[in-house]
């Protein structure tokens, strides 16, 4: 069934990084002066967010990530922030040559089912990012960055997991340990 909800398909680290950069979430929420976000998501590289699809696609289009894709390692370099007004900050990753080719596998087979990805990330246009805070005003940016560079983050994570996440509310609709093959779909 095709729904108007946004899903996106995102990259899990494993548990002792993710406890980590929540920390680090905290850390810098409490600087901020406003309300910003709240995640209710894992800590995550997002390979793709969708306006629309068909949930039951997307889920096998997880599970066949899962069991194709190994764990891997991801080395977070910088600290980044988008050019717009949503006062995003964010850990980069470097961008390795199994990464963009893991994104495009997955954009291929995006196109072979007939969902689409908004532009963000497209293959060439994508920017792997983890988001540590969005909604910050400018000079939260200025503190936040601060707080990300004196983190220790900058180190190797290692990607475990692919799960598909249902927005808004957000909703985990299933993850998987990569080379696992089966997605359990949880109902609403």
């Amino acid at each position: 069934m095709f729904s108007q909800k946004t899903y996106s398909v995102e990259l899990y680290f494993d548990e002792t990084s993710s406890e980590r950069i929540r920390r680090l979430w905290a850390q810098v929420r409490s600087l901020a002066s406003g309300t910003p976000s709240r995640f209710h998501s894992r800590p995550h590289v997002s390979l793709a967010v969708l306006e629309a699809g068909n949930v039951s696609e997307l889920s096998t289009l997880v599970s066949t990530v899962a069991m194709r894709e190994a764990s891997f390692e991801l080395q977070f370099s910088a600290v980044g922030v988008f050019p717009t007004n949503a006062g995003v900050v964010f850990l980069a990753p470097v961008v390795t040559e199994p990464l963009l080719k893991l994104h495009r596998r997955f954009h291929q087979q995006l196109e072979n089912v007939g969902a689409t990805s908004i532009e963000y990330y497209k293959p060439d246009r994508w920017v792997p990012h983890c988001t540590i805070a969005q909604h910050l005003k400018p000079h939260e940016i200025v503190n936040a960055i601060d707080i990300v560079r004196s983190s220790d983050l900058f180190d190797k994570v290692t990607v475990c997991e692919v799960g598909l996440v249902e927005a808004s509310p957000v909703r985990l609709v299933c993850s998987l340990p990569l080379n696992r093959q089966m997605c359990d779909l949880r109902e609403p």
